[in-house]
């Protein structure tokens, strides 16, 4: 089921891959201003099937962290289920990536997955100036070393990326995004204002419509919308997702606001 996914704009991606690492262009440094959000936030929503609480997901920033002398946010998603839905389906997921501060691409990411009977365990380091992602526990060859765009981020930093952009009506944009041995162009859509209601309270949000460019799970399985507050912090508070047993939703209950690091222009 992936609770933790729903909190990230990747939550699914389509088997549309790239070539080679030279197909967009030489790697370029960037900066990549982030007055958004920072170390202190944590979000805590209710992840709910129609009426039913099936658990509770967290997503937290802390930092800034030192990897290989570059520093770095690390960000967190944790979903778990609650003890009644744990007795026939336990879910325990974790995630975690390595945001370089100043350039706001991928350093690392880290997934822990246990869903019933289903596990998964990954780890990925990103190399930007060499252009690839490498997976020190892959045993192919061939998929322990995978060719990446300029930035690549992962499917958590992604989100906070997208939290960056400028948001407004209309205004859509792309990002791209690596997972699972594979890079994937996913276009954002920023759609209407609207008023939502949550039990950490009501806010005035805008509405995000992630969009795979070809066929993928999206098309096949439905829509993801996610309400973000309009105003400096684009705060998720709304989330809702179409699965393959029905629909799911991720409602704020609480939330801490960070404060976004001063970073100044290196380059």
């Amino acid at each position: 089921m992936r609770l933790a996914a729903i909190l990230i704009l990747g939550v699914a991606v389509s088997c549309f891959a790239y070539g080679s690492v030279w197909d967009w262009g030489e790697y370029s440094r960037r900066y990549a201003e982030n007055t958004t959000w920072g170390p202190g936030e944590r979000l805590v929503f209710s992840v709910e099937y129609g009426i039913i609480k099936a658990g509770t997901a967290s997503l937290s920033v802390t930092g800034p962290v030192d990897h290989g002398g570059l520093l770095a946010y690390r960000i967190t998603a944790e979903a778990r289920s609650n003890p009644a839905f744990s007795s026939f389906f336990e879910v325990i997921d974790i995630n975690e990536a390595l945001l370089d501060i100043v350039q706001l691409h991928s350093l690392t990411y880290m997934k822990s997955i246990q869903e019933g009977d289903f596990t998964s365990n990954e780890v990925m380091s990103f190399d930007q100036e060499a252009g690839f992602a490498y997976y020190p526990d892959e045993d192919d060859p061939e998929l322990a070393e995978m060719p990446i765009p300029p930035h690549a981020l992962d499917v958590l930093s992604a989100f906070y990326y997208a939290r960056t952009q400028e948001l407004e009506p209309g205004g859509n944009f792309s990002i791209d995004v690596h997972v699972d041995n594979d890079n994937y162009p996913l276009e954002v859509k920023v759609m209407e204002r609207e008023r939502i209601r949550t039990r950490a309270g009501s806010f005035d949000c805008i509405q995000l419509q992630p969009v795979l460019r070809g066929d993928g799970i999206f098309k096949q399985q439905g829509e993801i919308f996610i309400w973000v507050t309009d105003d400096e912090r684009h705060m998720p508070v709304l989330m809702s997702a179409s699965i393959i047993i029905g629909s799911i939703t991720c409602m704020l209950e609480e939330y801490t606001v960070g404060t976004p690091l001063e970073v100044e222009n290196p380059f």
